[in-house]
This record gives C-alpha cells, structure tokens and sequence, in this order.
C-alpha cells in the first residue's frame, strides 16, 4: 500500500482530514486493489511498529461495530473518499466518506450502529452512525 501517494493531509487549524487520491494513470483495478489492502491493514490485529498513517489512526478510533460496516463496504467495493475529525457533529467525532452509496452495510447493521437516509440534498445521501457515550461516529455516503 502506497500511503504517501494516495492520502493527501488536508489538516490543519485544529482538524484533521485526510483525502484518497489514487495517482493519475492508475487503473480501476489498481485502485480496488489498494482499498483492498487498505482493508488489510485497516483489520490487521497489531498496527505496525513505524508510526501509523494519519488516516489508518482515524479509521481506528471508529467504534468497533461501525468499523466492520466500513470493512463490509470496502470489501464489497466501496472507496473511502476521505476520512476527517473537525469537531463536527461532536468534539472527537471520526467522519467517513465514501464514494458510492451503500451496497451491503444497511442490509445487515452490525449491533448499534443506526442507517438512515437524511432528507437534506446538501448533505449525504445515506449515514451510518454509532454513537459512543456523548460522541458521534459516522460514515457517509
């Protein structure tokens, strides 16, 4: 997996946001490819001795639950868009995006993790959310 590559760091004032940008020329097949191994490392048990990627530390302070509806929707074929913490909706919040709506995550919603469809066209089409005591966790598509 080719971190520096792909991830664009976009933090900065206090945020942080880390967006996918697969290399002009990759190919489709390229690109799922490395969302598969995204997915690898994402799942791996122990996170390597170097220090983690902006990005992989983010994914890892979603909760449990809302993590594996992430890794269904990787490993159906979904692209992460970006990942960021900016303090919204609540101070500690992860946000996901996706690039395409959900394809298997709303059809089996591991335990406390909630779908929904907002009736806003500014915002997501569709959400996924765990909420951790005062904290929400979302992943958007």
């Amino acid at each position: 997996m080719e971190d520096e590559q792909t991830w664009i760091d976009n933090s900065g004032g206090g945020i942080l946001q880390y967006d996918f940008v697969p290399p002009h020329g990759w190919s489709a097949e390229r690109i799922v490819h490395e969302h598969l191994a995204m997915a690898a490392t994402i799942d791996a048990p122990d996170l390597p001795a170097a220090p983690v990627p902006g990005w992989l530390a983010l994914v890892r302070r979603l909760p449990a639950a809302l993590r594996s509806a992430l890794m269904a929707e990787l490993r159906a074929g979904n692209r992460i868009a970006g990942i960021g913490s900016t303090g919204w909706p609540h101070e500690g919040s992860v946000v996901v995006t996706l690039r395409a709506r959900f394809s298997v995550a709303r059809e089996a919603l591991p335990d406390g993790v909630r779908w929904r469809s907002p009736e806003d066209p500014h915002y997501a089409r569709e959400e996924l959310s765990q909420q951790v005591g005062a904290v929400e966790f979302l992943i958007l598509a």
